[in-house]
């Protein structure tokens, strides 16, 4: 799908929320809507969602740890964090991610209860949550550029791209200009400013102080409307390292939201494909069958027309043989094999029911025939009806009686 849902979720205000849809250039392509859960439920079912976590309820530090690996990184956070958190490190759950533009570690921390408490509110509300994460990271900090966001009583502040925490409006100042004069760190050249329309007086005193410290850092004000949305929008994909929801925590979707939708159709279409797998299974076996009949048939129309052949590796191709050999002796003259079975086959297929080919011999411009019928009267017949053709005669040569058969030779030649 081309657009994400993106809640701002707040814990202490879990009965609502705001939302709106995002492309995947970083824009809101719906109007920024607040309400409940509920309410968000239809737009979540047939897109992604990403929760965007209000982080007064996490731990967001940069530390270096001695090794890369993900699992080791896991295990030392909670030693190597624990002075920074009053509550039991036990119960907190964590991430991580390198960095890349330093050598440090970044990570996210939150109390396990607290997380399915947030879960469990989405589930309720039939919501499928892919991702949660800090909304104090989705801000477009860098390097050399520091951010800073009023939202209500609320300002975030940003200092790397995986770095941030939110502050009362009250401690910001002292916070920053705390972080300012720490000679440990690299002072950024420029503090970009976020603020509501119609509150600004918290960045008015940060600039005021900043002056009065002769901080050399370049201040921009930026005025936005309605809810941090609209910023948070452009920048979000750079937290989506420090998802919460990994490790026992990861997703895993059940049978709701937008799949249920489709969960007939792919039944249906599962259901169908094993049919035809079936049919065509059935399908080909009967064709095989068929075949070995069908060879049968050639095999034994083979031996009556060739009795003298011993070995049959291939009846079909053989037969063809034999009549190309019989074509290329007979040549084109009007005595040939090919003329007189062509004027004589209308004949010998007229009683099939009384008349039985036995064998086939040319020589000598002659067709030999032997024939086993129920009856004298029926190769007299079939005699006449030869004879009474103006290009061919047909003579009985032979005829015997045996029970309730009776054989015969028939000698079919052209006209003279």
């Amino acid at each position: 799908m081309s657009e994400t849902l993106l809640i701002h979720f707040d814990i202490d205000k879990a009965q609502q929320a705001s939302w709106a849809l995002c492309n995947i250039a970083g824009e809101l392509t719906g109007k920024i809507t607040t309400g409940s859960l509920d309410e968000a439920g239809e737009l979540a079912a047939s897109h992604p969602v990403v929760i965007l976590l209000n982080s007064h309820c996490l731990h967001i530090n940069q530390l270096q740890l001695p090794t890369q690996n993900q699992q080791k990184i896991l295990k030392a956070i909670p030693y190597a964090i624990e002075e920074y958190i009053a509550d039991d490190i036990e119960n907190f759950h964590f991430v991580a991610s390198r960095n890349r533009h330093n050598d440090f570690t970044a990570i996210a921390g939150i109390e396990e209860s607290t997380l399915k408490k947030i879960i469990d509110t989405f589930q309720q509300a039939g919501i499928f949550v892919e991702k949660i994460i800090p909304d104090a990271l989705c801000l477009p900090a860098s390097e050399k550029q520091w951010v800073c966001l009023n939202f209500h009583n609320d300002s975030y502040l940003q200092t790397d791209v995986l770095n941030g925490m939110v502050y009362s409006n009250d401690v910001l100042p002292y916070v920053l200009n705390s972080m300012l004069q720490d000679e440990a760190l690299v002072k950024p050249e420029k503090l970009l400013l976020f603020s509501e329309q119609d509150n600004t007086s918290v960045f008015e005193q940060l600039e005021t102080q900043s002056h009065a410290d002769n901080q050399d850092i370049e201040f921009v004000r930026v005025v936005y409307n309605n809810h941090p949305l609209v910023v948070f929008c452009g920048h979000y994909k750079q937290a989506l390292p420090l998802n919460l929801l990994q490790g026992k925590f990861k997703a895993k979707r059940k049978t709701s939201g937008y799949w249920q939708h489709w969960r007939i159709a792919a039944t249906l279409a599962a259901a169908w494909l094993i049919l035809h797998l079936g049919l065509t299974a059935f399908q080909l076996s009967q064709l095989k069958q068929q075949n070995a009949i069908a060879k049968a048939k050639i095999e034994k129309i083979y031996r009556k027309a060739f009795p003298q052949s011993k070995k049959i590796v291939n009846p079909r191709v053989q037969m063809e043989q034999k009549l190309k050999a019989l074509k290329g002796n007979t040549g084109s003259s009007d005595n040939g094999l090919l003329f007189l079975l062509a004027e004589s086959f209308g004949s010998l297929a007229y009683d099939k029911q009384n008349i039985t080919m036995q064998s086939l011999t040319y020589r000598n411009n002659r067709m030999d025939i032997g024939l086993d019928s129920k009856n004298l009267q029926a190769i007299e017949n079939l005699n006449k009806n030869l004879n009474s053709n103006p290009k061919i005669k047909s003579e009985i040569t032979a005829s015997s009686s045996e029970k309730d058969r009776v054989s015969g030779h028939l000698r079919i030649e052209a006209r003279n």
